[in-house]
C-alpha cells in the first residue's frame, strides 16, 4: 500500500491510497470511495464506462467528464452527467454509464475521467482514460452539422 499526500491548487490537502489487488488491477482511494477498474469500452456509436466502488463514505456523486483533447480545462468544462453514489461503506457497487452522445469526424479518441464529489463539496479526480468508439457515417455527418451551429 502506498500513500500519496499533496495539496491541490485550491489549498485542499488530498490523500490517496494506492493498493495493488490480487488481480494486478489498482484500487485508488478518492474522496469518500475506493474506485477500482475505471474503464471505457468502445462500441458502435457509444462508449460504455464502468467502474467499481467500495467504502463509499459521505460520497455524493460521480461526475463524468469528457473531452476530445487531454487537458484538465477541457475535461472540467465538459461534464456529460452526474451519477449519484448508491453504495455504502460496507458494500461493493458496480457502476455503468453508456455515453450515446459521441459525434466526431476525425481522430475519434475521447478522454474521460470521474470527478468524485463528497457531500461537503470536496472532490478528487480519477485517472484519465481514452476510448476510441466506432462512429457511423450518419453520426459523423450529424456531428459536423451540429459543430457548424455552435
Amino acid at each position: 500500500m502506498k500513500r500519496q499526500r499533496f495539496f491541490r491548487k485550491d489549498g485542499v490537502r488530498v490523500t490517496r491510497l494506492i493498493i495493488a489487488a490480487i488481480s494486478a488491477s489498482l484500487s485508488i482511494a478518492f474522496a469518500g470511495a475506493i474506485v477500482t477498474g475505471f474503464r471505457g469500452e468502445p462500441g458502435f456509436n457509444k462508449v460504455t464506462l464502468k467502474w467499481t466502488a467500495e467504502g463509499e463514505n459521505n460520497l455524493k456523486t460521480y461526475e463524468i467528464q469528457r473531452a476530445l483533447i487531454n487537458q484538465d480545462q477541457e475535461l472540467e468544462k465538459n461534464k456529460i452527467t452526474a451519477v449519484e453514489a448508491k453504495g455504502s461503506a460496507q458494500t461493493r457497487t458496480e457502476y455503468v454509464y453508456e455515453d450515446n452522445s459521441v459525434f466526431k469526424t476525425a481522430g475519434r479518441t475521447y478522454y474521460y475521467r470521474l470527478k468524485i464529489v463528497d457531500q461537503d463539496g470536496r472532490f478528487t479526480y480519477s485517472p484519465i482514460i481514452t476510448v476510441s468508439p466506432t462512429i457511423s457515417s450518419a453520426r459523423q455527418t450529424w456531428g459536423s452539422i451540429k459543430a457548424m451551429f455552435r
